[in-house]
């Protein structure tokens, strides 16, 4: 209990207090990890395959960058929010310590100067621990909102239909597992007892931190989104048919997290459950019921006494409301006390409602999740005032799946005449079919109607219900009539006796059948196939052959009890066919077994699987902007390990850095390959050729003398035609890095990690001193033992440790080793080390090699190439990079540079490198001659001066017209329909191609 003594009141003895719980300071306790129940291939899964995705607690260091850090995008017009610091008891106090310290040392957090801050305070979380809130009302106020939308729970729970067995993931501290955009880092500032600072992965208490997170997520999990796993924010929940579906679908889910570098905690997933508690409901192999924890809270809920009250309860009730047949009219008494200027009156009617509600929720039965597969759906309605009530159940099963009430519908609707009653029937059952089921537009239903007054089947409708008989049409339904004493499972309130006569519209249906031009080809290419001709011309004469069937003098093959449309093999509409069942818009460019699917409902011709296969499978833009799901091509090829020291140097830049005292704010790497020395040199980022020259001959070339070969990036100081220069006066060989594949330079990138978290540890508050840190950064990096080598840097290279201020209390050596003895000594542990680098080398190479895979790709080969680090002109007038081509070509492969390095045949706009690791390749496949010609997929246009340029292919026709010469051309990548006519001066950059077609053709003006 803690006491605040606010004010004494003059003249008495009276005192004004405060009084609070404390919370008691979490105690650490040695308890084993909580390890969840697992089968045996569970276990080998997530304790040996997986293991490194369930740590005990988040890796020190920032997660890894990957292009989706949270940005914090703010009013500029508004002043930064900061609020006064928040009392806290001893007990937060020392909590507070203790997570500022542990936030410090992992990198999550930094010291700051803002003009932003935001107060610290505690709340208990569950396991009783203290977990640290920031009060970020203010900021959140003048943020602009990220609307992105978190999912639907209910569109959620209808993937599980058919699943019996689930694994429940719940990531680790979710959002510190995402950065802060590094611009936007001060932002997030919080001052305390203990200083001012600000947060480089994001916090809880943002605005926009559930948004971000959640697209985070998607983009993590699309490969497998919605195919058998779903996440909310943190919680994903894989859900599978079978045992060995489920175990690989595990497998799958886990490889993504790793892969993006995201971890869950094991003690709070769950693994190949039949029941689990997924977003307040459990899921069973049965369907989906209520949760014990929310149903006891409705349970306990006391009677409210404000209208703010009732909100609470139907807002927590109305969660629950699908289990709840007709909620809405139990729920009135309830809803009627939120009318706008309804005084809060509390009677018997509003307390049996109440108590009613309840009940229904606690005793809730499970609902089957509906599957049109499974049975064909009953949907009993009864559509009148002030509600509509709608029950769902499994034809001939009694089976419920989630049902819906609709409040105030009829109620809304105008009219007091049988009109009215239809209006309320038809907007009943638009509702229902969309607001209660998750089924598709084609998923079989019967809905039981009131009387045949306000059946569909009158002739004469109103103009909105035209609208909505339409709208109706898309589902696949069968009305039956239902007296009202026997229909008894929607609730049955009164009936308004009014009529009005309707509008006299007509409603007019409306079918799409064979043009004739379609079926005149058809009908010549049933004569002139060689299978189908006989059978056509018998079906002629009135003799009809097993298995096929004759109508409007087209051919018809019944299999499976499916009749479809017979096409000849060579006919040219198959080509059509499967254009529209794959490229139209309508079908969406999905793959072979979707498309399949689509053309099989309707036509047939032999081979028609294997050719859907083809069509896909070689469709141009599926191969450019679907991404590869294989495993990364090209074993790992390790640079081969030095002889000399010094003989191969790494090099690389850390930066932006903050600014120091003398205007540093970048540090040059270097590291040689074969002893782990290593120089930091202080720098800025706008440092030129020349002056990296000078840093590495005030800092390399003076100590040790020339290299053979310099390893560094594609850095565009490192491409400059003066650094070219520099090392062939030197004789020294630059070994750039092939393009965008930077594992070639692995040395260097990790000397980088292991220098920013040394910088962290020691740098000053205002971080403007790291420069003067280096030199002493630099000794203890080169004094300690590599784990490759087994030695330290210093060791390797001068053959003695150096003296620190410790060894001068020892005994000193009296021993001075010979000239020979030296030598020997010091040739026996460079080999010992290079042995030691080579083993090492081994191991990376072999784990490595486990999640790649060779390729067969040789010279002459057509390839895609990836587009990730790849601008190109078209670039510039796309609005947005995510929904850019994945590929792009093809190109022809040239030369092979190395095993998994090879040189592209690159258009001469692409300025960049043109050689290319084999990871960045997808084989390119040409569509088949069996499939006919194929209309190109149309090319990137060219950009100049940002206005787009298309490429004429080819010059048709000439004519003049309306005082113009004008030439019919056609485009690269494009059919004959975009053939378009153009005058002589929009040609000038394809005046060779008009000159020889005026010359071909006598033209002459």
């Amino acid at each position: 209990m803690h006491f605040h003594s606010m004010a004494t009141l003059p003249g008495s003895e009276v005192f004004l207090a405060l009084i609070r719980n404390t919370p008691e300071p979490s105690e650490e306790t040695d308890q084993p990890r909580t390890i969840p129940d697992m089968t045996p291939e569970v276990r080998s899964i997530v304790m040996e395959e997986f293991a490194d995705v369930f740590p005990e607690k988040l890796p020190d260091g920032l997660p890894p960058d990957r292009g989706d850090a949270m940005k914090i995008e703010t009013d500029p017009t508004a002043d930064p929010p900061f609020r006064p610091v928040i009392r806290l008891s001893i007990a937060e106090l020392d909590e507070l310590r203790k997570q500022l310290d542990q936030l410090l040392a992992a990198g999550f957090i930094k010291p700051n100067t803002s003009p932003y801050g935001a107060p610290v305070l505690f709340v208990r979380k569950k396991d009783s621990t203290l977990r640290m809130c920031v009060d970020y009302r203010g900021l959140n106020k003048i943020t602009r909102k990220n609307r992105h939308p978190l999912p639907r729970i209910d569109e959620l729970l209808d993937r599980f239909r058919g699943a019996r067995y689930y694994s429940k993931l719940d990531l680790l501290s979710g959002y510190h597992q995402q950065r802060i955009f590094e611009p936007h880092t001060h932002k997030t500032a919080f001052r305390c007892r203990y200083g001012h600072f600000e947060f480089n992965v994001v916090p809880f208490g943002l605005t926009n931190a559930p948004a971000s997170f959640s697209n985070m997520m998607l983009r993590v999990l699309d490969p497998v989104l919605d195919k058998w796993v779903v996440v909310y924010l943190d919680d994903l929940l894989i859900y599978s048919k079978t045992k060995k579906e489920h175990l690989q679908h595990l497998r799958s889910v886990l490889a993504l997290l790793r892969k993006n570098g995201l971890y869950a905690k094991l003690s709070k997933c769950s693994f190949m459950q039949d029941e689990t508690e997924f977003l307040g409901h459990t899921i069973t192999k049965d369907g989906i019921k209520t949760s014990a924890g929310l149903s006891k809270a409705i349970s306990d809920w006391p009677t409210p006494k404000s209208t703010k009250d009732v909100q609470q309860f139907l807002g927590l009730a109305q969660f629950y409301q699908q289990y709840v047949s007709g909620f809405a009219g139990i729920a009135l008494p309830l809803s009627s006390l939120l009318a706008n200027n309804t005084p809060f009156k509390w009677t018997d009617e509003q307390q049996s409602a109440f108590l009613q509600l309840k009940r229904a929720i606690c005793s809730a039965p499970v609902l089957r999740i509906f599957d049109p597969d499974l049975s064909p759906l009953s949907k009993q309605m009864h559509p009148v005032s002030p509600s509509v009530q709608c029950c769902c159940r499994l034809t001939g099963k009694g089976i419920p799946i989630p049902s819906h009430s609709l409040p105030g519908k009829c109620s809304q609707l105008s009219g007091t005449t049988l009109s009215m009653s239809r209006n309320c029937w038809l907007s009943s059952m638009r509702s229902a079919l969309g607001a209660t089921t998750s089924m598709e537009p084609s998923s079989a239903s019967t809905p039981t109607t009131p009387p045949s007054a306000t059946s569909p089947t009158q002739p004469k409708l109103t103009r909105r219900q035209a609208r909505w008989m339409e709208l109706l049409q898309e589902y696949d339904f069968d009305f039956k009539y239902k007296r009202g004493v026997d229909n008894i499972v929607p609730d049955a309130l009164s009936r308004r006796p009014d009529y009005r006569e309707p509008d006299p519209v007509e409603l007019y249906n409306l079918s799409v059948s064979l043009s004739p031009d379609v079926r005149d080809q058809l009908v010549q290419d049933y004569n002139d196939d060689p299978r189908l001709g006989p059978i056509y011309k018998d079906c002629l004469d009135g003799k009809v052959a097993n298995g096929y069937s004759f109508q409007n003098n087209l051919l018809y093959f019944t299999r499976r009890g499916a009749t479809t449309l017979a096409i000849p093999r060579h006919s040219p509409i198959r080509l059509t066919l499967l254009h529209d069942a794959h490229d139209s818009a309508t079908a969406g460019h999905f793959g072979f077994q979707k498309t399949y699917d689509n053309l099989r409902r309707f036509v047939y011709w032999p081979h028609i699987a294997k050719d859907t296969q083809q069509y896909v499978a070689t469709c141009e833009k599926c191969q450019r902007n679907k991404d590869s799901q294989d495993r990364p091509a090209g074993l790992l090829q390790p640079l081969p390990i030095p002889s000399q020291r010094w003989e191969v140097v790494t090099m690389d830049f850390i930066g932006p850095l903050p600014p120091t005292a003398r205007n540093f704010d970048a540090i040059t790497v270097f590291v040689d390959k074969l002893t782990k020395q290593a120089h930091f040199v202080p720098s800025t980022t706008s440092a030129t050729a020349v002056d990296v020259a000078h840093q590495f001959f005030d800092n390399i070339f003076k100590l040790h003398g020339t290299p053979t070969s310099i390893i560094s990036d594609r850095d565009t100081r490192f491409t400059s035609r003066f650094w070219q220069e520099l090392h062939r006066l030197m004789d020294v060989k630059l070994a750039l890095s092939t393009a965008y594949h930077p594992q070639t330079d692995g040395q260097t990138e990790v000397m980088n990690k292991t220098l920013k978290t040394m910088l962290r540890a020691f740098i000053d508050n205002k971080q403007s001193n790291w420069d003067q840190l280096l030199p002493s950064l630099e000794f203890a990096y080169n004094n300690a033992v590599n784990a490759s080598t087994g030695y330290s840097p210093f060791f390797l290279n001068s053959g003695q440790h150096p003296r620190l201020p410790t060894a001068l209390l020892g005994k000193p050596s009296s021993s001075v080793p010979t000239v020979d003895t030296f030598l020997t000594e010091q040739a026996t542990t460079l080999a010992l080390a290079q042995d030691a680098l080579q083993r090492a080398q081994d191991h990376q190479e072999q784990q490595a090699n486990k999640r790649r895979r060779d390729h067969k790709y040789k010279v002459g080969d057509k390839v895609l190439l990836r587009a990730t680090n790849i601008t190109i002109p078209a670039d510039s007038i796309r609005p947005a990079d995510k929904l850019r081509p994945q590929f792009l070509g093809p190109f022809t492969l040239l030369e092979q540079h190395s095993p998994v390095t090879f040189r592209v045949e690159l258009p001469p706009f692409y300025k960049i490198h043109d050689v290319f690791h084999v990871d960045t390749f997808r084989p390119y496949l040409p569509s088949p001659e069996s499939l006919g010609i194929r209309a190109p997929a149309p090319v990137d246009p060219t950009v100049i001066d940002g206005e787009e340029e298309y490429e004429v292919d080819e010059i048709l026709k000439y004519r003049f017209y309306r005082r113009q010469h004008q030439f019919l051309v056609s485009f690269k990548g494009y059919g004959r329909e975009a053939d378009e006519w153009l005058p002589v001066s929009n040609l000038d950059n394809c005046m060779d191609l008009v000159t020889t077609f005026k010359e071909q053709h006598g033209i002459i003006f």
